[in-house]
Order: C-alpha cells, then sequence, then structure tokens
C-alpha cells in the first residue's frame, strides 16, 4: 500500500521535470507577443514547484478538512465560471472567441479546470449516500442519476456554450459514468445513458457549423483506414471528396514522424519553430516525440498508465466509500484526459485542445491536478491511520 503511495508522489514529479524540461525546449519559437523560452523555463518552474508545496502540504490536513476545501473550490470555481462572460476584457484572456482564463495578480487563471476536480468530491459524496449494489430496474437507476445529470447539463452546458469546451465536458461526462458504475449503477443501464450522451454530443456537433466543419475534416482524414471496411456502396455515400487534412493535425502527424524512434535530439525538433502552434500546450506530446523520438512518446504514455494505475489500485485500499468513489472519479478523468490528447494528436478522434496534465504548460492545470493528488494521498494517509489506530 505503501509502495502504491509514494508511486504516485514519484510518477507526479517525474512527469513535472520532463514537463518543465520539454516546455522549455518547445519555447524556442517566435510570434507576436510570444514569451521567451526562459520565460516559460521561469513559469513552469514556478508551477511545479508550488504543485509540489501543495502535494506536500495537504499531507498535513486531515479528509474532512481536505473535502471541505474541495466543495469551497467548487463553489468558487463554479461562480467564476458563471460571472466569467460578463467580466470586462481587462479581466478576461479571450482566445479564438472563447473566454476561459480570468487574469489574477499577473497571472491567468482557467476556473475549469479547478470546478472540474472539486466536481468529483460534489459526485462521491452523492453517490455515496444514494447509490448501493443493489439489483434495480433502469427507471430506478434513472431517478437516482436524474439530479446529477440535470446539475451537470446545467452546469457544464453552460460552460460548452460561454467557453466553447467540449472536450472538457466529455472528459466530466465520462468520468461520471465510471463513477456511477463503481457506485452500484447496472452497466447495461451505463451503456443505454451512454448511448443517449453520444447522441445528444454528435447533435449539437450538427447544431454547431464550426465543430460540424472541423468533425468533417477529421473524418475526411481518415475515411481511406475506416471506409474499406464497409461495402462499397457503403463506402460512396460515407465518402466525403476532396477532403483536406487539418493543418495542426498534419503537422502533428509529421513532427511525430519526423521524430522516428529515437528523435531529432533535445531541442532541435522543426516543427515547433512556427509550423506546429501551441505546441507546448495542447501538442507537447507531439514536440517530445519529435525531439526523443517514439521511445520517449513511449516513455511517457507509460508514466501516465502507471500513474492512472496507481491511482485506481489506491481506490481498492480507501476506507469508505466516498474516498473510493472520489478516488476512481479522478483516475477516470486523468485517463479519459490524456486519450483523448493523444487520440486528437494522432487524428483517432476529433481534436478538442485538452491539456496533458503534469505535462503541458500552465499553472491551473497543474496546480489543480497537484490538489487533486494532495488531497487523494492525504485521504488514504489518514484513512490508514484511523485503521491502524483503530486495531
Amino acid at each position: 500500500m505503501i509502495k502504491t503511495h509514494l508511486r504516485i508522489f514519484e510518477i507526479v514529479l517525474i512527469l513535472m521535470m520532463i514537463s518543465i524540461v520539454f516546455v522549455f525546449s518547445m519555447g524556442f519559437f517566435t510570434y507576436v507577443g510570444q514569451k521567451s523560452p526562459y520565460g516559460f523555463l521561469f513559469s513552469q518552474t514556478l508551477f511545479a514547484v508550488i504543485g509540489v508545496l501543495i502535494i506536500v502540504v495537504f499531507q498535513l490536513i486531515k479528509e474532512e478538512y481536505c473535502y471541505k476545501i474541495l466543495y469551497a473550490i467548487f463553489i468558487i470555481s463554479l461562480i467564476a465560471c458563471m460571472i466569467m462572460p460578463y467580466l470586462p476584457a481587462s479581466l478576461v484572456v479571450e482566445t479564438k472567441g472563447a473566454r476561459r482564463w480570468i487574469r489574477l495578480l499577473g497571472f491567468s487563471i482557467a476556473p475549469l479546470e479547478f470546478l472540474k476536480i472539486s466536481a468529483f468530491s460534489i459526485l462521491a459524496l452523492t453517490y455515496s449516500r444514494k447509490i448501493d449494489a443493489i439489483k434495480r430496474t433502469f427507471k430506478q437507476d434513472l431517478f437516482l442519476l436524474l439530479p446529477t445529470l440535470c446539475a451537470y447539463c446545467l452546469i457544464f452546458g453552460y460552460v460548452y456554450v460561454t467557453q466553447n469546451d467540449l472536450g472538457q465536458c466529455v472528459v466530466v461526462a465520462a468520468s461520471m459514468f465510471v463513477m456511477a458504475l463503481a457506485a452500484g449503477i447496472s452497466f447495461k443501464h451505463i451503456f443505454y445513458l451512454f448511448i443517449a450522451a453520444i447522441a445528444c454530443g454528435v447533435s449539437l456537433i450538427a447544431l454547431h457549423p464550426r465543430r460540424l466543419e472541423r468533425g468533417l475534416e477529421w473524418w475526411g482524414s481518415i475515411q481511406d483506414f475506416i471506409l474499406p471496411m464497409f461495402p462499397e456502396g457503403i463506402q460512396e455515400s460515407l465518402r466525403i471528396a476532396h477532403a483536406s487534412e487539418p493543418y495542426q493535425i498534419s503537422h502533428s502527424l509529421n513532427a511525430i514522424t519526423h521524430g522516428d524512434i529515437l528523435g531529432q535530439g533535445f531541442g532541435l525538433g522543426v516543427f515547433k519553430l512556427g509550423f506546429l502552434s501551441e505546441v507546448h500546450t495542447d501538442f507537447i506530446l507531439s514536440g517530445i516525440a519529435e525531439e526523443i523520438g517514439f521511445f520517449g512518446f513511449f516513455v511517457v504514455i507509460l508514466l501516465f498508465s502507471f500513474l492512472v494505475a496507481s491511482i485506481l489500485k489506491l481506490s481498492t485500499y480507501m476506507k469508505t466509500k466516498r474516498d473510493y468513489l472520489f478516488c476512481i472519479g479522478y483516475g477516470s478523468c486523468m485517463f479519459f484526459t490524456f486519450l483523448m490528447n493523444v487520440g486528437g494528436i494522432i487524428s483517432l478522434i476529433p481534436l478538442k485542445g485538452i491539456a496533458v496534465p503534469f505535462l503541458s504548460y500552465g499553472g491551473s492545470s497543474m496546480l489543480a491536478n497537484s490538489i487533486a493528488i494532495g488531497i487523494l494521498l492525504s485521504i488514504f494517509k489518514h484513512s490508514q491511520e484511523n485503521y491502524v489506530g483503530s486495531m
């Protein structure tokens, strides 16, 4: 048990160090208003140091206070997300028409990152009280889940409309379904709800011209691989003529290919030099693959696999259902976030612009995930102490 506890902290530290090194390397590209690579190095190092301090400090806080902190974070971040569209331009950072960051004390903070990790504490509390392993009908399970489904639709529907961030909404929804399954909802019933959620997601994409265009671009880039699986008559009806590969995806795949097995060498990547924009954030894995090759890319995937597996394993040692479900929720969130980023940069799924936890540049993601890890380790530590003390 202690090994699992320490392994999580060790992997997070390794990912933070990799992040500092490669955010610095990816910073060697220029455009108007761009930070210097040393500015990226300083900022990401600062975020990582604060993140480590957060994880360490939370080890000193008792379980109940940890949850109270999460509830407070949920309320504050929810209010911030609600009022952000109405704040003056001087307090908000707007990118591509979406307001996702609030300026505060010289830094840009994304409230959604904190809302996401704190929402799992609310779900864990709700599911642990209302759901058990008793066999129920679909109607009964739906009735149990209806309040949280409605709350999710209200909160994250608002986020989708105001922040245009479908990726984060999908991650939270998928994690919520996994938590419900772990709490005792029938797999068959979860599957029905999952199909309904996919139908809703497709409808949202179809009603949004820009998302529909991006979806068609993605289909055009993979149709030659998928369509041969269908009969010829169906192939022609599904084929998009004159389809071109999305600009970012094209350069992402080229960067990964250019890296080959062992890479071009640290700092020697070329696609970061203006070809692949935001390579230090959403496309950092593509930049890493180019500089240290498929071998390095595979090592990063292994690290994340070990991290997710360790978090899920930690859940089996939790002493209460609430702790267990919170661990499952955050572990699932980590898994789906990483899966969506990797799937997006290699064109397996439409690109969603999701940062890689502990790896992509940015303080909000680093600090929010550090809080989640710190609270998980604190809950585990104190639950084990209480267990030993009661023996």
